[in-house]
């Protein structure tokens, strides 16, 4: 049985190397991204990486632990486990995505309130501009008045 699974960091690559090791009935294995695949060298302690699908030995693998049984059990003791991880996952991300509607809630709220502040002071502005408007006219009539005097 071959087993795979996504990593992003050499922390991962050891650790999916440490569990297939930990399995004689997996044959090979690798850690993936989008476009490598990753295996661990005991050796060099490092991943090795390679382009494109690439498949990495157990050397632990021994044929005769491959039986139906044992695969599918084994098989679904990866899943189980893949499954856990993915659900933990999916919990930060909706927690996270509480966090974020908050937050937008707070940013409309605010920015609401600024919408109404600088309204207001349009209206300030538009009331000072007719005071003066009307102080202008009123002074025009005093001067007009002081010289026909």
């Amino acid at each position: 049985m071959n087993y795979q699974e996504k990593v992003s960091t050499r922390e991962d690559v050891r650790v999916l190397y440490e569990k297939v090791k930990a399995n004689p009935a997996i044959k090979q294995y690798r850690g993936y991204t989008e476009t490598k695949s990753y295996g661990w060298d005991p050796v060099l302690q490092d991943c090795v990486k390679m382009a494109g699908e690439a498949w990495f030995d157990n050397p632990t693998f021994d044929a005769g632990a491959v039986s139906e049984g044992v695969s599918e059990s084994v098989n679904a003791e990866l899943l189980d486990e893949q499954l856990a991880e993915k659900e933990q996952r999916v919990l930060e991300l909706e927690a996270l995505l509480a966090d974020l509607e908050n937050e937008n809630k707070e940013l409309e709220l605010s920015a609401a309130d600024a919408e109404a502040r600088a309204k207001a002071a349009e209206n300030e502005r538009d009331e000072a501009k007719e005071a003066l408007l009307e102080l202008r006219r009123a002074l025009v009539l005093v001067g007009e008045l002081a010289a026909s005097r």
